[in-house]
């Protein structure tokens, strides 16, 4: 079977697919044929042909069809128009469904040489460091469509992986081997795909490189995308409210110019 990975959308076809997107499209489809068919039958059937491949494939044809169709068909009564938002994943971890003891994951940083220790005091070993920052460098200074081949290339629970923007903000949209889809923001992903890269040139075993990546930005002291040092402290917007949609306010380390948060501390 032939892949078209530029044509085909998992994260809005199979399990993931929107029933309101679906049918939006379907609607706007059926009168586009119906108008042209007036004028020019067998354009019209072309039409036809390549716009229900399209939503097939991809899930839509009508641009930004996310964005609205759940609000079109939001009056209709029933469970079957429901739209669930694209989940933001916190990392690679998430979608390649590597929970791992974080502890655990940093002894074994530790026994691979990434992580030296010191008594209570960890940091990374100077030598991962440099090449961990080379390659988030080229990472940001790539185009979106090497962040997304290095992702797929570099964990095998993915099968698919694209750059999406969202208004202002840029996402690194991942498909797992299971079919969930998620979304992780374009400066985590940097960080922790350019990690998986890194780590795979050292003797941490490639079944926890996702966990490993994850576990890895709580080292970080710039933001990978913008150059900002970032701060820990406490994770709350200007009135107290978390940023995790929770009751209970956490501490991490985040970018503030970017508004992404790289590590959450318990």
């Amino acid at each position: 079977m032939i892949e078209f990975p530029r044509l085909r959308r998992p994260e809005y076809t199979g399990a993931n697919r929107c029933h309101a997107c679906t049918v939006v499209n379907a609607a706007f489809l059926l009168v586009a044929v119906g108008v042209v068919g007036r004028w020019r039958p067998v354009l019209a059937i072309a039409v036809g042909v390549v716009g229900t491949a399209a939503i097939a494939l991809r899930g839509y044809v009508v641009p930004f069809t996310p964005r609205f169709a759940p609000a079109l068909v939001a009056p209709l009564p029933g469970e079957f128009f429901d739209h669930t938002a694209p989940a933001v994943s916190e990392a690679l971890s998430d979608v390649a469904d590597d929970v791992t003891d974080p502890e655990a994951v940093l002894r074994t940083l530790a026994e691979a040489g990434v992580v030296s220790v010191d008594g209570d005091h960890l940091g990374l070993r100077p030598g991962f460091e440099a090449a961990w920052r080379e390659r988030m460098d080229a990472l940001a200074a790539a185009p979106d469509d090497r962040l997304a081949a290095t992702a797929r290339d570099a964990i095998p629970a993915i099968a698919s992986a694209r750059v999406e923007r969202t208004g202002a903000e840029r996402f690194l949209v991942v498909t797992g081997e299971a079919g969930g889809a998620s979304w992780i923001r374009r400066p985590v992903a940097l960080a922790e795909v350019a990690a998986v890269e890194a780590l795979r040139d050292t003797e941490f075993p490639a079944t926890h490189l996702a966990a490993a990546a994850n576990a890895l930005c709580a080292f970080l002291d710039t933001c990978p995308a913008c150059g900002d040092e970032l701060v820990e402290g406490r994770l709350d917007d200007c009135c107290g409210h978390a940023l995790d949609g929770t009751e209970r306010t956490r501490h991490g380390l985040a970018c503030e110019p970017c508004g992404v948060v790289f590590s959450r501390f318990e």
